[in-house]
């Protein structure tokens, strides 16, 4: 066939007109995977079905015959005989229209067929006049394409016997298809098989009945020490199994040929098999029984043990080990499920709970303690299980037996191998008597810390009175600066433990006087600037004298000391601190003293009434004192009684505070 020609195969596709484009499409997909497969589109040629087309030929005396499968866009040639071209174009088939009708396909002259008329197969170079095609149609209906003849000659319609015949050529080629795509099925099975036996880490093996191996794969070979083509045809038993398990092989044998009841079948068996080297080993084992038309066969498989019967025996050892340790640990170890059963418990925890190991595992808390402790425990477990996380706590709790007991406790998530949470990890520790050990010695130090908080406030207390009675015979002032403060306190709102504290420090305001000398301290008439310096060191030397102290007191003391000649409006010393940045204990203390003083008889001046003394503190709130410490004196004052003298007495009096 000349390019010429094959130029004329192509034109429109041709598409039947008897059913919807919907029905069309899913009929002709089905077709077409059908043809894909038997998997022959584009294969070299082959001797049966060229025979085919010769016998074709030679039987209706035809010059062209062919093996056409008809594909998607084009019809392709599996045998061809008097054509020397493999494919047309689809849309020049006479073969897609054979498809579309039942039986064999028959067009005496193409030129008298209104469908073929104008096909370049009949009016070009090949003068394609005659065509008769039987239909390839597979077991479940699809129609492949055709086995058709051809002639450049017009000739009669074939016979009914004739299309019978053509027909009966057809269906061989469709015998032919379906025996090559069964055996290309079978060697890809084969293959598969043999990959399986090959790679399969397990020794397989297979039997006949008279016991005779038939298969052998590589697993075998290396674990029974035969080659295959050493134990195939021979006796399974007298290679692999120990002679006294052989009777009793045979015997099952037997049996299940005899009754069809195999008991070991489908299980999975534990046993001793023997290698090569006589040794033997223990190993699993699992058969299968193939009852095949003609034969009947049984499948092992094999695997050894040594080694997982090593490692068990090892697990089982170290669990023994394990458990013998936890079990002399003096503190409750325990495990539990998701559901919060006991799977574990050594005897310290059974001991603590009350029971035996074996009446606690497979139960709950709430099986073995009251509601308020299996409550509380309870609640812990689900917070472990829940949040994935592990929890320390300590906790008293009834047992069983009503004591009660303090516990110092830790529960861990538990983890499977494959990371999934499978239960929970507990200890607990007894630390009752630990508990009592510490009250006690928490109690010891107490007192002790009592004592020795009460011994410093002593000793500060005597050092403040020794520098107070330097300055003061009666040591007075000391006491008085201190109910006065406590009153100006209580006015003020502090709680009573405050008013109290504040009673007990103030009169440690002026401690550090102890290191200013008499000369100065004890001066009549007024001081000189620098003799004034002096004095007003003494803020730092209490603070210094009191500071390190730990109790409340002697901290609050340091603090008054520090800051009770401190001014409102910032003058004071020593730090020029103002406003509330004095704290109120320092300025409730700076009101109390002044006041006191003024009041106090000294070498320099005589004493001043209660109403003169108000009245000149009075005068200095909002400067030197603190306006609302300065009304709460004032309601203090008020309470306790009228004044001592009018202010006007005290109008000559000098006015020299330190």
């Amino acid at each position: 066939m000349n390019q010429r020609a094959v130029r004329l195969l192509k034109g429109p596709v041709f598409y039947a007109q008897s059913m919807s484009a919907d029905a069309q499409q899913q009929t002709e997909a089905a077709r077409l995977l059908a043809l894909k497969s038997y998997q022959i589109l584009d294969t070299p040629p082959e001797a049966v079905y060229d025979r085919a087309v010769r016998l074709a030929s030679a039987f209706f005396k035809a010059p062209m015959a062919l093996v056409s499968l008809v594909d998607a866009e084009r019809q392709w040639f599996k045998a061809c005989y008097g054509l020397d071209f493999r494919e047309t174009s689809r849309s020049v088939s006479f073969c897609a229209h054979a498809l579309e009708q039942d039986g064999v396909l028959v067009v005496p002259d193409a030129r008298q067929d209104p469908r073929f008329v104008d096909n370049p197969l009949v009016t070009g170079e090949l003068h394609i006049r005659f065509y008769a095609g039987a239909p390839l149609v597979t077991p479940d209906g699809q129609k492949l394409g055709t086995l058709c003849i051809l002639d450049q000659q017009p000739r009669a319609p074939l016979t009914p016997d004739e299309c019978q015949m053509l027909q009966h050529l057809a269906d061989s080629v469709v015998s032919e298809l379906e025996l090559r795509r069964t055996l290309a099925r079978l060697t890809h099975q084969e293959a598969v098989h043999a990959a399986v036996l090959n790679s399969s880490l397990d020794a397989v093996i297979v039997m006949d009945e008279h016991g005779k191996v038939t298969e052998w794969n590589p697993a075998a070979e290396r674990l029974f020490g035969y080659r295959r083509e050493e134990l195939i045809g021979q006796e399974l038993a007298a290679h692999i199994i120990p002679p006294e398990w052989r009777d009793a092989h045979q015997r099952g044998l037997a049996h299940y040929l005899r009754t069809g009841e195999g008991p070991v079948l489908g299980r999975r068996l534990h046993l001793t098999a023997l290698r090569r080297t006589g040794e033997t080993f223990p190993c699993e084992l699992a058969i299968t029984a193939l009852d095949l038309p003609n034969e009947r066969l049984f499948t092992a498989s094999l695997r050894d043990l040594t080694d997982v019967e090593a490692a068990q025996s090892a697990l089982e050892s170290s669990n023994r080990l394990l458990r013998a340790v936890v079990d002399t640990v003096p503190e409750a170890i325990f495990v539990k499920d998701q559901a919060r059963r006991y799977t574990m418990i050594n005897e310290a925890g059974a001991a603590q709970i009350g029971r035996l190991v074996e009446d606690i595992l497979g139960r709950t808390d709430d099986e073995l303690f009251g509601a308020e402790v299996a409550s509380a425990s309870r609640l812990r477990d689900e917070q472990v299980l829940e949040q994935a996380q592990g929890i320390t706590y300590e906790v008293t709790d009834q047992l069983p037996d009503g004591a009660r007991r303090t516990f110092w406790s830790s529960k861990l998530p538990a983890w499977g191998p494959d990371g999934t949470l499978t239960g929970l990890i507990g200890v607990a520790i007894d630390i009752t008597e630990r508990k009592v050990s510490e009250t006690t010695i928490q109690e010891h130090n107490t007192l002790l810390r009592s004592r020795v908080e009460a011994a410093q406030v002593e000793v500060l207390e005597r050092l403040a009175r020794a520098a107070e009675y330097r300055d003061d015979d009666t040591g007075e002032h000391m006491t008085r600066v201190g109910e006065t403060a406590a009153g100006i306190a209580a006015q003020l709102g502090l709680s009573p433990e405050e008013v109290q504290l504040l009673r007990r420090a103030a009169p440690m305001h002026d401690v550090g006087k102890i290191g200013v000398s008499d000369s100065i301290l004890l001066k009549p008439g007024r001081l000189t600037p620098d003799e004034f310096e002096v004095v007003k060191t003494h803020c730092l030397i209490g603070s210094n004298i009191l500071s390190g102290g730990q109790s409340p007191l002697v901290v609050l003391a340091e603090e008054i000391a520090r800051t009770h000649h401190e001014r409102w409006d910032g003058s004071g010393y020593p730090a020029g601190l103002c406003g509330e940045q004095i704290p109120i204990s320092g300025r409730i203390v700076a009101v109390a003293d002044v006041l006191d003083a003024l009041m106090s008889e000294r070498p320099y001046k005589r004493a001043w009434s209660q109403a003169a003394a108000l009245a000149e503190i009075q005068t200095q709130a909002g400067q030197h004192f603190d306006p609302q410490v300065v009304r709460a004196l004032e309601h203090v004052l008020n309470e306790s009684g009228p004044p001592l003298a009018d202010p006007a007495e005290e109008a000559a009096v000098p006015k020299t505070v330190h």
